[in-house]
């Protein structure tokens, strides 16, 4: 099946209003009726607290591969994002690096985005581990954020997404928010999954004129270079060189 297909599965457990009543149990936490217990804190999810992912660097990468014998078209565009106004963090482990590897991908249809949060195979959970975010766009948003970052006008890409990230129940709300990715259940690695609410982009930002002239020698300034105190420097240096010569085979005189 398509993985594409998939993604409505992958989100089932997103984060709704006052929980669902059910119990659930991870490797090191227990989660009832909404509420996660782990690492001697409690933990819940809020809808009303997206997450704000900033994206930059983007690049369009043009490919196939083959599943199944079947060609598919793997097209993609790659870069970088970090949450904005908020930090991503591990239950009981060291925090991941802010800093995400992105992939946007393409799927059929005009259903909304999807958000994926995932460590990539191999990872052992130290602070040089680097979550990988997936967003899959349906593909007519695609084929406009693709058409724009050719031609100059998508150098920077704001998200907010809905996720099954969890918050330290009573955590202060005037600071940036942390969101927490829940542990390992089953031996399968932590990821998170969301439906994105709002997505942007515009170009990147020009670098400022001033700022680089003033990075820039001012050669014109400067007074032209005197040849004969050029010619003087040259002479003075040589004869410091000779009486360092001389000093040493005076040394060595001295030592016959």
């Amino acid at each position: 099946m398509p993985f594409w297909r998939r993604l409505p599965d992958l989100l089932s457990s997103a984060p709704t209003q006052g929980g669902d009543g059910m119990n659930d149990r991870t490797d090191s936490a227990s989660i009832v009726d909404g509420r996660m217990t782990a690492a001697g804190g409690t933990f819940i999810q809020d809808a009303a607290k997206p997450l704000a992912l900033v994206a930059d660097g983007l690049v369009a990468v043009s490919g196939h591969d083959w599943r199944d014998g079947v060609l598919h078209d793997a097209a993609r565009i790659e870069g970088h994002a970090r949450p904005e106004g908020a930090t991503l963090a591990r239950i009981g482990q060291a925090g991941p690096a802010q800093d995400l590897s992105l992939t946007i991908r393409s799927f059929p249809g005009e259903s909304a985005p999807l958000l994926r949060l995932s460590f990539p195979a191999g990872a052992q959970g130290d602070l040089d581990d680097r979550l990988a975010a997936e967003l899959f766009l349906p593909q007519p948003l695609f084929a406009d954020l693709r058409k724009d970052l050719s031609e100059g006008r998508a150098g920077r890409l704001l998200l907010t997404a809905t996720t099954n990230l969890w918050l330290r129940d009573g955590a202060d709300d005037d600071g940036p928010a942390v969101f927490h990715l829940a542990p390992e259940a089953d031996g399968r690695p932590a990821q998170a999954h969301g439906r994105v609410q709002g997505i942007s982009w515009r170009a990147a930002e020009a670098a400022d004129p001033t700022a680089l002239a003033a990075d820039q020698p001012d050669h014109e300034s400067e007074p032209p270079e005197d040849p004969v105190a050029e010619q003087l420097r040259r002479i003075n240096w040589s004869l410091k060189q000779v009486l360092i010569v001389l000093a040493f085979l005076m040394l060595i005189i001295a030592i016959k």
